[in-house]
Formats: structure tokens, sequence, C-alpha cells
């Protein structure tokens, strides 16, 4: 099937004669090209074709099919990997980095083999207890390096360039993720050359992650169910109190947006079915400004553009210093302008939502606060869909400050296979990666200052950190894995990362680059305008929105076709004890280590230590292990593309 629908293809692109349909076209045989390497099947089904995706069984497997089933998914993801190192910017820079020139040197001196890291564990080998200990802190001492655009001093290499590098080396692709992020590599000290141990990176949580997250950290109305319930037990003093919970976060959210020119404070404290309704028509009546500023950019007639036509004296005012926040935004007059549309439209609709909710809490507030009504009432249309205003809102004003996804963890040879990962991922629960985040990122929000109309710079306490494993099935870096209390800071209670259930197997990592651009390059054709241009203030995920529109275009349904099927682990590490309580904004205080992260400078170094006495030293008494690391070396990319019978070069 990939060998007739790659034919296809390459007689698609001959296919003058289909006009504009050959971008169709061409979409569709690259969407069923994923789809057919994810294992999916064309099946005749009466008089035409249906796409049958594979079965999936989550539970109760042996140990072989779990082994089958990873080596099935990297089958799966192997291909975009190969396509990734395939293109010439990609070889280019391999090339650069392996080469070295006259300032600069080969990043192959950076990587040790497993003969000697054999050698330095020997002596620590042949001892047990306290003088292991003491002979593993000689043999490895790994150090966190931020990797910025600070040079390698070896090799005169950027450490992000290093870090990118090592990242190609990885079973997934690489992809550029918008929004805040760090990068870091783990370097070991023991020897001169201070080789890499292992990579690391952190980015914006994703806003919605499903159920299982939004329930743990108590952003799903299911999670206000037992809260209710206990309040209920215990009287109508509690009910009241949970209820005033709930109308101050209102209050919060309705002083993060300027309502000038769509509401007045009468309105906002008492309002009413029909302003709402108004706020609602007039967000309407900006996207659809919006959308003919955007046809307008798409026909690239800019000496016919008059930015007074797009005035209006109602409309809510939005500042150009706070607009130009976002570099895209003034790129092009009516882009600039375009932009102050979505904007009034995203206060309109957000300022409706909010106050649609008050109105529901202030209906039913006597029956919330009745111990024999409130779990009943709860359950109301109404009060649910006030509840879930409530929690998004919420969750928009914490997810993107104090929340971390730890999106790159892992180790190379041949520390992997002495359990370098867990050490990386340890490392990421460190002090010193919270005061790198809030120096990186203490500045003013975009979205939050677009909404305000002035500048917001949010409190970046980094509070938890989530991520997720490769796989559903046999996952091991993140088991077991705890920092013991006491370790970093005299208050600081154990940290660990909790499973706390499976994703849902929903996104967009099974469409490789060309089926995105591809469909990118059919939206814009077909809508005569870009509706998504991947700045901040348009959504979540553009590229997610893009497939959604594009196959959605296409005839598939986007639904069906973005349940990957790969699902994986979802791991929690909250960072102190009462971290769901201050995300929850139901308490203020934080520990000293969380609140002042750059006190705690020497944490790094007492978290190593801890994984040298509890995994490094138990690694050691594993026989295969040592025998495999005596064979075990990082393998540079550049010998790995030649042996696919092709130079870098």
């Amino acid at each position: 099937m990939q060998e007739i629908l790659s034919s296809e293809l390459r007689w698609c692109e001959r296919a003058t004669q289909l006009g504009e349909q050959r971008l169709v076209y061409e979409a569709c045989i690259r969407v069923l090209m994923d789809l057919v390497r994810l294992r999916w099947k064309l099946v005749e089904q009466g008089y035409g074709f249906a796409l049958e995706n594979p079965k999936e069984v989550v539970s109760g497997r042996p140990t072989a099919e779990i082994v089958a089933s990873k080596e099935i998914l990297r089958s799966e993801l192997r291909p975009l990997v190969q396509d990734q190192l395939d293109q010439p910017a990609v070889r280019a820079f391999i090339h650069r980095m392996e080469a070295g020139s006259r300032d600069k040197k080969s990043i192959r001196l950076l990587f040790t083999d497993g003969s000697e890291l054999a050698g330095r564990l020997a002596k620590a080998a042949d001892v047990q207890g306290a003088a292991r200990t003491e002979a593993l802190s000689k043999a490895v001492k790994p150090v966190l390096e931020l990797a910025d655009d600070t040079k390698d001093e070896l090799t005169g290499h950027s450490l992000r360039e290093i870090w990118r590098y090592v990242r190609y080396t990885w079973s997934i692709p690489q992809v550029p993720t918008p929004g805040r992020q760090l990068l870091y590599l783990v370097r070991d000290h023991a020897l001169a050359s201070k080789p890499i141990i292992g990579i690391a990176s952190l980015n914006n949580c994703p806003l919605e992650m499903g159920e299982t997250r939004e329930s743990f950290i108590g952003w799903h109305r299911r999670a206000l169910g037992p809260r209710f319930a206990a309040a209920a037990a215990s009287g109508a003093m509690a009910l009241d109190a949970e209820v005033c919970w709930l109308e101050q976060q209102i209050d919060t959210s309705l002083g993060e947006v300027d309502w000038t020119n769509l509401v007045t404070a009468a309105q906002v404290a008492e309002p009413d079915d029909h302003i709402i309704r108004k706020l609602l028509r007039r967000g309407q009546e900006f996207a659809r400004l919006r959308e003919e500023l955007l046809r307008e950019l798409a026909s690239g007639e800019l000496d016919a553009f008059e930015v007074t036509r797009w005035e209006m004296d109602d409309a809510p005012p939005v500042d150009d210093n706070v607009l130009e926040m976002e570099a895209k935004a003034s790129i092009d007059a009516r882009m600039h302008t375009a932009r102050k549309q979505l904007i009034a439209k995203k206060r309109a609709h957000a300022i409706g939502r909010l106050l649609q909710a008050r109105l529901a809490l202030k209906k039913h507030r006597s029956a919330l606060v009745d111990p024999v009504r409130a779990m009943a009432t709860l359950e109301q249309d109404e009060v649910r869909s006030a509840i879930n205003i409530v929690l998004e809102a919420l969750k928009a004003r914490r997810a993107g400050a104090n929340l971390l996804e730890i999106t790159t963890c892992g180790a190379i040879p041949p520390y992997s296979g002495m359990l370098g990962g867990k050490l990386v991922a340890l490392l990421m629960l460190s002090p010193q990666v919270a005061a790198d985040y809030r120096r990186a990122y203490d500045s003013p929000s975009i979205i939050s200052s677009q909404m305000r109309n002035q500048p917001v710079t949010r409190d970046t306490a980094l509070v938890y950190l989530g991520t997720t494993s490769l796989y559903v099935h046999g996952s091991s870096q993140y088991n077991r894995l705890r920092i013991p209390s006491g370790t970093i800071a005299p208050d600081q209670a154990e940290i660990a990362y909790r499973s706390i259930g499976p994703t849902s197997g929903f996104g967009t990592v099974q469409f490789s680059p060309e089926t995105s651009r591809s469909i990118d390059a059919l939206l814009s054709r077909t809508h005569e305008y870009k509706e998504v241009n991947s700045v901040f203030g348009e959504g979540t995920s553009p590229k997610l929105r893009k497939l959604k529109m594009g196959l959605r275009m296409l005839g598939f349904d986007p639904d069906k076709l973005l349940q990957h099927r790969q699902r994986r682990l979802i791991y929690a590490a909250p960072l102190f004890d009462a971290a769901r309580d201050w995300l929850m904004e139901r308490t203020s205080r934080l520990p000293s280590y969380v609140a002042d992260p750059d006190n705690f400078e020497g944490a790094t170094e007492r978290i190593a230590d801890y994984w040298r006495s509890r995994w490094l030293a138990s690694r050691l008494n594993h026989q295969p292990a040592l025998k495999h690391l005596l064979v075990d070396s990082f393998r540079p990319l550049g010998d790995y593309l030649t042996d696919q019978g092709d130079s870098i070069e």
C-alpha cells in the first residue's frame, strides 16, 4: 500500500491537469500514507472502501507482547525520524557539528564509550556500602547545564546546538514547540571533556490533557463533587464557603479583562441574559471583521488597505505597545489590525461566559448552600456549565505560568544503561530549574497583557511538572522515582513522579510534516486566507487546529483520525504537598525552596548524590548491565546516516 500511494503521489505532483484539485488529491494521499504507516487498513465495504484502524489491547499483556508493541511503535515513528534526518538542512547541520572547523572542534569529543565508563566504575563495583558511595562520587559527577547560546569550552559549539544534535538521536521526531521552553544538558564533570549524560526539555503544559490530569489537579468539574459532598455533610456554612470560592474565581477572572466599550460596571455586577447575548453577538462581529481583514492580507494588495475603514469608536481599546509584544503582530498593517479584532472577540467572549457563570450561580445559590439540595443542584446543566467556565478560566491562569511539561527526558549511551535516564528525570525536580524558569520568563505575559490591555506579569513560581512516557506498557524511567524528604530543603516533603493514568491516544504525532504542509496549503487556497497564523492568542496547538480543519474539509472524521492509539502514561510531579491546592487558589503559601529557588543552589548536587547512592550503586549489582556496558557506546549520527548508503556530505 505504501508503494502504491508513493507512486500515486509522484503522479499527482505532475498532474497539472487537475488544477486546484491537485492540492486536495495530494493532501488525501499524504493522509492515507501516514495512516497506512500506523497499520490502518483499506477494507472493501459494499461498493466502496473503508478505513479500519488497528485494535488496541490495553491490559493483561505478557512481556513478549509488550516488547513487540514497543518495537511496533518505534517502527511507526522510524519513517518520520528518517524523513527528518534526510532533510538537507539537518544533514548539513549534523556534518557541521561532527566535522569541526578552524574555530570549532567535533562534537564527537563530548561523548564517551562504555569501556571507559566501566573503567571508572570498576573500583566502586568491587566494594559495598559507604565505600561504594564514596567511589561513585568520584567516578560520575553529574552537572545540570541550561542549554542556551553559551559556547561549550571544549568544542566551541553553542550548548543549544549540542542539545539539538543529541535530540536528533531520539526515536521520535524533533519538532518546534511554541511557547515557553527550557533546554538542559546533563554533563559528567568527572572527565575533562565533560561528556554528555543526557538531555531534557521543558515546555508549556498542554491546556488540554483530558479528564485524567484535570481531575488530579482539580481543574475538572468531577473533582468538585467530593468537596461539595463533604461540605454538605458539614452543613450550610461549609457549602457557602465552596460557593464563595466559585464566586471569587469569577471576580478574579473578570478583573483580568479590560471590558471598556463592552459592558459597564453595573452590568458586570448584575448581569442578565440580554447583556450576555449582546456580548456573544459582538464577539461574532469582531470575528467576522477579522476574517475580512485576513482575506485582504492574503490578496497581497497592500496599497488598497485603509486603516480608518476598520476603526470603530465603540471598539474595545487595544494598545499598540501591548500588541507589539508579539513580533508577528506588526509585520503587516492589516495583520496588526486583525489582531485587534481577534483580541476584541476574545474579550467579549470571555466576559460573556464569565457573566453567564455569575448569573447561573446567583440563580441557584440558595439551593447550592442547602445540604439537602446541593448535590442534585450541582448536576443541573446551568450549574455544570458555570463550574466548567470557572475552572477553564482558573486553568488558563495557572497552566501557562506555574506548570511545565517535560517533553524530552533521557540519557544516551553508555549512561543510559546505568540508569542515567532516572538521573535526568530527578534533576528536573531541582530548584535550579525553577530559578532558571523565573529568570527566563519574569516578563509580561503576551496573552494576559492583551486581555487586560496593559502589561501583566504572572507569578512564575514553578509548582508542578508533568510528563508522559513514550510507552503505555513496560515504561520504567519514572517508576518508583522520588526525592526523599529533606534532600532539597528542611521543609521539603517527598517529591515523586506519580502515574495518574493513560493519555487518550489523541494528537498529531502520526502526521508527517509533509502532510501538515500539504493541508496548510489546501486551507490557504480554499479559504483564500490563513485562519491559523501561529501567533499568540489565536488558540492552542496551531498544528492540531489546522489538521482538524483540513481533515474535515477532505471528508475525513478528524476525531477518529487524530486517535493515533499511541497511548502513554501520564506522570504528575507536584513539587510540594499543597501544590494542587495552590493551583486551585485555595492556599497562597509556598515552601521556601519553591518561593526562593535561587537560595538552594546546592540542591542539584544533593539530588545527584541521592541518584548515585540509590540507583547507580544498585545498578552495579546487575551483572548483565555491567557486561553490556563494556560494548555500549554512543553512535554519532554521521555514522548512522553513512550506513544508510549515503554520506551526509
